[in-house]
């Protein structure tokens, strides 16, 4: 969950009444305000609102998508291309709003930074080096080479210069570097596509042989159940709660087969549910901590398995970022149109969107509360979990937890300040700040990823609070759907109310200052 992009392309030949030449454009996401237009009048206005708005600047936007649904009181949502100077010909009208795109990212955590920091002595070392740099690393688990391991070598050279490079192995487990003798190899992160753990490998040297330990079938419940208070399978736990998750898709994976897909919004198009199957593992690990079901014994349950989980996709592939107006459009989808209590989102961006906070708000008219992901970056909590409408959720880990080597052992803090009662600890990438509202496990989670390289369920361990808000998500569904008082509360305010009063009223104190950790740790007694 890392930082905003603005996308910039260039094109050719646009007619404009005024003149024609060669432009730069940027992309642009336009959208009517929804939230607080309570009477069906103010809904239409709002509507049409965007096309008086488009009328205005129609000869100088390419438009990219349009997601103009057939419900005239529906929020209507338009990507489109255009020369920044041509936004001065744009009626401005209060229903309206009109943002620069604002990307929003998944889990992406950069290693410690002791581990690519360059001192002179090795700075000069690396300028005197004339040869080609190449890397051969063969990765293994359990004694038989790996396939489809994401392994990312870090390269560091002059002052503060760092580079990363990525490899996927083949059948052989192989992964080949080259790069000029300028950069000197770090670190690498090796990360198995399913069952193994990954592993840091420091300061590594050609050829190395790195050695992924085996992720132990020891569910199906694990510490991160623990500290929530639950200790069994409970399949019917969250029974009566529909949790959304906006995310990369979901699945294939047997333990994610009653997750219902929602389709896929991807730069202002709404495509069908066939869309939705995960295009990273990202999103299936989030649905399995928050609802898998296990179909094999010693595989980890969800949280709140009972819970009837929709997913949508907002990410067009494992490397993009998910624009604004397609989260507006998911949380849309999943609130208005599948009446979900809760949505989690696990990605974010430094920037604030208003056309976000927008959709974010019109669904807490409906009862829908967004748990949100507090960001990746040790700074400042990332949007949308900085809204003060949103449950921000920062990440916890748990000493000793994570084999030697391994990425989850490298998550715990240097400062003291940062341990906490029950061997917690606070993550050392986790963002914090007024905004937490609570923590949850985030560190070495094991969860559910995409079936492939000839795994049928996988699982894998990942960190990141993209981890801790659907461990936080997935308690307070089963603490909701055994409170008869707010099930039995009509889809309005009201009842996200109560969802947030609950969240309160239930946290337990870690020992931890309240900047890093909020309120605690959800607990279902």
């Amino acid at each position: 969950m890392l930082a905003t992009d603005l996308r910039v392309d260039v094109a050719v030949g646009f007619a404009y009444p005024h003149k024609l030449e060669r432009i730069a454009l940027a992309r642009y996401v336009m959208a009517n305000r929804r939230a607080g237009r309570f009477r069906e009048n103010e809904k239409r206005s709002s509507r049409d609102a965007v096309r008086v708005a488009m009328a205005s600047i129609a000869s100088g936007v390419n438009v990219v998508a349009d997601t103009n649904p057939p419900d005239p009181m529906a929020r209507r949502v338009v990507v489109f291309d255009a020369d920044p100077s041509d936004l001065r010909y744009l009626t401005p009208l209060p229903d309206v709003l009109v943002e620069p795109e604002i990307l929003h990212w998944t889990n992406s955590i950069p290693p410690p930074a002791e581990l690519v920091r360059v001192n002179r002595t090795e700075l000069m070392a690396l300028l005197g080096g004339a040869r080609d740099g190449t890397l051969d690393v063969l990765v293994k688990g359990a004694a038989r080479p790996l396939e489809g391991v994401t392994v990312q070598l870090f390269l560091r050279g002059a002052g503060t210069l760092t580079r990363k490079l990525v490899v996927v192995t083949g059948t052989d487990g192989v992964a080949h570097f080259s790069f000029p003798s300028f950069w000197k190899a770090s670190v690498l992160i090796v990360i198995p596509a399913g069952n193994f753990w990954s592993m840091i490998a420091r300061g590594p040297a050609s050829p190395v042989t790195v050695d992924c330990p085996l992720i132990d079938s020891a569910g199906p419940t694990g510490w991160w159940h623990d500290i929530h208070g639950i200790a069994d399978l409970e399949i019917e736990r969250g029974q009566g709660i529909s949790v959304g998750i906006i995310d990369t898709g979901v699945g294939p994976h047997p333990a994610l087969e009653h997750v219902v897909r929602v389709g896929a919004f991807i730069n202002g198009a709404a495509l069908p549910a066939d869309n939705t199957a995960d295009v990273d593992a990202h999103g299936s690990h989030v649905c399995g901590i928050i609802g898998a079901r296990p179909t094999q014994e010693g595989q980890y349950v969800g949280i709140a398995p009972g819970a009837k989980l929709y997913c949508a996709r907002v990410f067009p592939d494992a490397a993009s970022g998910a624009n604004q107006g397609d989260i507006a459009n998911a949380i849309d989808a999943l609130s208005k149109g599948n009446s979900v209590d809760l949505i989690n989102m696990s990605l974010g961006s430094e920037a604030a969107s208003q056309i976000e906070l927008d959709a974010i708000r019109d669904a807490l008219e409906r009862g829908t509360l967004c748990i949100c992901a507090a960001g990746n970056d040790g700074g400042s909590v990332n949007y949308p979990a900085a809204f003060a409408e949103c449950v921000a959720v920062s990440a916890l880990g748990r000493l000793g937890w994570g084999p030697p080597g391994s990425l989850t052992a490298a998550r715990v803090p240097e400062n003291p300040v940062l341990f906490g009662n029950e061997n917690l600890y606070f993550a050392n990438f986790s963002c914090f700040g007024t905004q937490i509202a609570t923590a949850a496990p985030g560190v070495g989670i094991v969860s559910t990823v995409p079936s492939r390289f000839g795994s049928e369920a996988p699982y894998a361990a990942m960190d990141g609070t993209s981890m801790a808000s659907p461990a936080a998500c997935g308690t307070l569904a089963a603490m909701l759907a055994s409170t008869p008082a707010y099930v039995s509360l009509p889809r309005d305010e009201s009842r996200a109310q109560m969802a947030v009063t609950i969240l309160r009223a239930k946290c337990r104190d870690i020992g931890l200052q309240q900047e890093y950790v909020g309120r605690g740790v959800l607990h279902t007694d």
